[in-house]
């Protein structure tokens, strides 16, 4: 295997901050980002948000192996009833989770998916099967002025790809996820997603703007000090490299490993992930709210929901080989999940998140402030920015070119 092409740049770019001992930043051209604190705790936004953020785009409800053929998943992350489907030929689909007859919920809500021939609504019996037809309803004559062609679930664009399951939450849109990803797209197969399985799944409510969560994970201007006792001492301090794909920003994020191997002329790149990952940590944020952190030996995939203006909905899946999903690796799984969960994103990053929201009406600050070392909280701010005005932040769905400011 090779390195993706703009992995590979990244990871250059890192290389060669390390040899000239000097960070890109500091030869940055982009102007500081000030962002109104409004933007955090405002219901006009976070409704624009939802209008135009979290109903009109794809948005990723799963890992492809959390559905197994034959089964059905309720998802209520989004504000949307969801139903997940997938039949015994194994294709995907999402539908409204409500009833053709008289709107109950179909599935309720469970930690796993259910199997299930067909989905039976648990208020008068009426019947469905996976691909979303009426199959019964009972005492049918009753409605033979009803055509059952016409009672088939509501479906939603759906659409599997790169190992994850994507749903676009309004009936009438289209779904292209390769379009929606740009060039990010490309990247993606290398990172082996699909071939991934889930260890746990945590989902919570914390009383902070979805946002600030997604800023915490754009800049690794934090590390040193946020993070000083959990995983700074595995990292160089501040140094990354990042990039823009339409809307979305991959980085890299250089480990000390890559200290060594940078004093090296002739060093190679590495081959594979495992390799990659010895020197950087890659990180990705998947417009607009899905974030993934490559660890050296598991994918942390987060995504995030604005319940209210400063309410966040947390989920975060953690992923890992199919290979080491076997009991005896469980206790590595457990310790793991308790260092990441518990303490760095928990006690840190979200408690980090919370503390900034309680301060945003004190007056302290009319806008909060992201310098040259946090570009790409500028970049994800102004795409947010374009989309809530109505202008898209990709309108050629063409990859911004690396450290360009943007339009």
């Amino acid at each position: 295997m090779t390195l993706p092409p703009h992995t590979a740049s990244q990871l250059e770019r890192i290389r060669a901050q390390l040899v000239a001992a000097r960070l890109d930043w500091r030869d940055s051209t982009e102007p500081v980002a000030r962002i109104p604190v409004e933007n955090y705790f405002s219901a006009e936004v976070r409704d624009a948000e939802i209008e135009r953020l979290f109903r009109p785009l794809p948005l990723i409800v799963g890992h492809a192996s959390e559905l197994p053929p034959g089964h059905v998943l309720a998802h209520d992350e989004y504000g949307v009833p969801m139903l997940l489907t997938r039949d015994a030929d194994g294709r995907f689909r999402a539908f409204l989770n409500v009833c053709r007859h008289r709107g109950m919920r179909l599935v309720d809500a469970a930690t796993e998916a259910l199997p299930k021939a067909s989905i039976v609504c648990p208020y008068h019996g009426w019947t469905y099967r996976l691909e979303g037809s009426l199959r019964h309803r009972l005492h049918a004559e009753a409605f033979d002025a009803c055509d059952a062609s016409a009672e088939s679930l509501v479906a939603l664009p759906a659409e599997e790809r790169h190992g994850l399951l994507w749903v676009v939450p309004s009936p009438d849109a289209t779904i292209d996820v390769a379009a929606h990803l740009c060039g990010l797209d490309g990247e993606l197969p290398f990172y082996g997603i699909a071939g991934l399985r889930p260890f746990r799944t945590v989902r919570a409510e914390y009383p902070a703007n979805w946002k600030l969560i997604i800023d915490a994970f754009l800049e690794a201007y934090h590390i040193r000090v946020l993070h000083k006792d959990t995983i700074y001492p595995f990292f160089a301090d501040g140094l990354t490299a990042a990039e823009r794909f339409g809307p979305h920003i991959q980085s890299l994020v250089a480990r000390r490993a890559a200290e060594a191997w940078a004093k090296s002329a002739d060093a190679p790149l590495p081959g594979d992930m495992a390799s990659l990952c010895e020197l950087a940590t890659p990180s990705q944020v998947v417009f607009p709210n899905a974030i993934t952190i490559f660890h050296p030996d598991y994918l942390s995939l987060v995504t995030l929901y604005p319940v209210g203006p400063e309410t966040l909905s947390w989920t975060h899946r953690m992923l890992i080989p199919a290979d080491r999903a076997t009991p005896d690796w469980t206790p590595h799984w457990e310790k793991t999940f308790r260092l990441i969960e518990e303490g760095v994103f928990r006690k840190e990053d979200i408690a980090c998140a919370i503390g900034i929201q309680r301060g945003l009406k004190s007056g302290a600050n009319d806008h909060l402030t992201a310098g040259r070392a946090e570009q790409a909280v500028g970049w994800f701010h102004g795409d947010v920015a374009r989309e809530l005005a109505g202008v898209p932040a990709w309108p050629s769905l063409a990859p911004v070119a690396a450290g360009a400011s943007p339009a």
